[in-house]
Formats: structure tokens, sequence, C-alpha cells
């Protein structure tokens, strides 16, 4: 089951239909086999024969079976995921509803003023505007990498460059917790051939699991170095950490680590299986180190020179 977790569903059919091409293949010889024995009135392979045809039979069964299981995980995780995107997303409409009311009722007398009523409803409603606009970017990252016409946008661009402009652009929401981030780019072959828009959104979607994962000031470091044929990427955080039970499912579609008795902590479980399949199609990998209450360490290889794949 976990082997095929990061397969997408097109492929996940494919690798049924030849599984299901061999088993018919194998049932259709074994018949064949079977007569033969039978005309040959040779007692033995018609036994052998018979317990072949049966184990086929009870293999073919428990496929079914797993099958089964993956059409029903695979649909009840959408019906949740759907759910809750529905769920949070009633949230900022009813806030910037209310906020706009509030704007538009010219019965208010005396204080607070106008003016006033502005400066605390327009932040509210730019607030839950960005919110919003967000749960729309992780809807279409999820829809559009599923998509069979998904394809990767091609260029060469400087990874060095690219960090710096992310790290700059995330100092606000850092800065919000009065937390830090900082880099430490040591790698020397900094050209990079690859989509550098998907590659930004990895990036990003690490970063911000750092800031929203952590019960402290929020320090998130980035480092770089040179690999084999490649660049290495360590973005590392002194977040809540990752039980040793959860770093096996971590990339997993829709699975979201346990988080206690924490209810502030939003997400749909799709950032990192977005992030892995994004690397593993510019040939990549990614791999995730983490100790429970001391952060985590994310470390993504990108080949200088890809093989662009489709998953």
């Amino acid at each position: 089951m976990k082997l095929f977790a990061n397969y997408s569903p097109k492929r996940r059919r494919n690798l049924l239909w030849i599984v299901f091409t061999v088993i018919i293949i194998l049932l259709a010889i074994t018949i064949v086999f079977l007569f033969g024995s039978i005309f040959k009135s040779n007692s033995i392979l018609i036994k052998i024969s018979g317990l072949v045809l049966v184990l086929l039979i009870i293999f073919t069964y428990i496929l079914g079976l797993i099958i089964s299981h993956w059409q029903y995980y695979a649909e009840a995780s959408k019906n949740d995921f759907t759910n809750n995107i529905v769920h949070e997303i009633k949230t900022p409409i009813t806030v910037i509803s209310l906020a706009c009311e509030m704007l538009q009722d010219k019965s208010l007398e005396g204080p607070p003023s106008r003016e006033e009523q502005m400066d605390t409803y327009l932040p509210i409603i730019s607030s839950e505007t960005e919110r919003l606009k967000k749960m729309v970017d992780v809807f279409l990252q999820h829809s559009r990498i599923d998509s069979t016409h998904f394809a990767l946008n091609i260029e060469q661009f400087d990874m060095h460059n690219l960090i710096n402009d992310l790290a700059e652009r995330a100092q606000v929401l850092v800065q919000s917790k009065q937390g830090k981030i900082t880099t430490d780019l040591k790698a020397t072959l900094t050209l990079m051939n690859g989509d550098r828009l998907q590659i930004a959104n990895v990036i990003t979607n690490i970063i911000d699991n750092a800031v929203k994962y952590t019960d402290e000031k929020p320090h998130i470091h980035i480092t770089s170095e040179d690999a084999p044929h490649g660049i290495l990427l360590k973005i590392s955080d002194n977040g809540i950490g990752i039980p040793k039970s959860g770093l096996d499912h971590i990339f997993e579609k829709f699975y979201r680590v346990p988080t206690g008795d924490r209810h502030d902590v939003k997400g749909y479980g799709i950032g990192l299986n977005y992030a892995l399949r994004i690397v593993q199609m510019h040939s990549g990998n990614i791999n995730v180190s983490s100790t429970p209450g001391k952060g985590s360490e994310f470390a993504i290889f990108l080949p200088n020179k890809p093989k662009f794949r489709k998953l």
C-alpha cells in the first residue's frame, strides 16, 4: 500500500490493468495446462494445476479487496478534503461579510468614528481575503498536479536568487510571530533547469509549515551546498517536530500529523505530497528528519541537469 502512496490515480489504474492482464494470461495458461494434464491422465500434473488455479483465484480475490480498500480510502479522503475546504472557506467569508455590513451601517452614531471603523475592519477584510487566496492556491495546486494536462514550465534560473527572494517575502510572516529566517548559501553551482514557480511553491510550503507548527518564536534556517550532479537544500526549524510514527506517512496525500490538543493548526494534508511529486518530476528527492519538541529539517536534492518526468 505504502509503495503506491505517491502514485497518481492514472498511474495506479494503469498498473492495476497490467496486473489483471497478467493474471488472466496465467489463468488461461493454467486452464490449458490442466486440460492437457487430464488428457494425459497424469494425476500429479492435475493436482499441481488445480493448486495453481486455486492460488490464482485467491490472489485475485485478495487483490480485489485491496483495490476496494484503495477506492474507499481515496473517496473518503477526497470527501474529508472537500468538507475541510468548504468549512474553512465559510469562516473567512462570514467574517468579511460581517465587516462589510458594519462598514455599510450608516445608522451608527458617535464613537467609533467612521475613520476608526475603517482602521478596525479594513485590516480584517484584508487578512481574511489573503486567507481565502491561500486556500484557492492550495486547491489549485492539488487539482493541477493530478491533471493529465499538467506540465512543468522549464527555464533556467539561479537557485540562490530564488531562495533570497522567498526568504525576503517570508520575513513578514515570520516577523509577525517575532521570529527570524536566516540563510547560509554555500553552493557554487547555482544555475538550475526546471520550473521556477513550482520549486518556489515547494520551498514556500515548507517555510509556511515551519511557521505554522511552532510553539515558540519561529527560527527558520535555509542552507545550500554542492552535491554530486546537483544542489542540496536544507530547511530547518525549531517547531514542534514530527513523531516517529508520522515520518513514514508525512508525504502521503491527505495525511496530517496529529497535533494533540492543538486545534489552531489548519491544513489539508496535500502540501508535502505536492512538494514530493514536484521534486520527483525534477528527478530529485526530498527527505525529512525530525525530533519532537526540537524541530524538523527537510533536505531537498535537485540535479543540475534533471531528466524531467511525469508521475
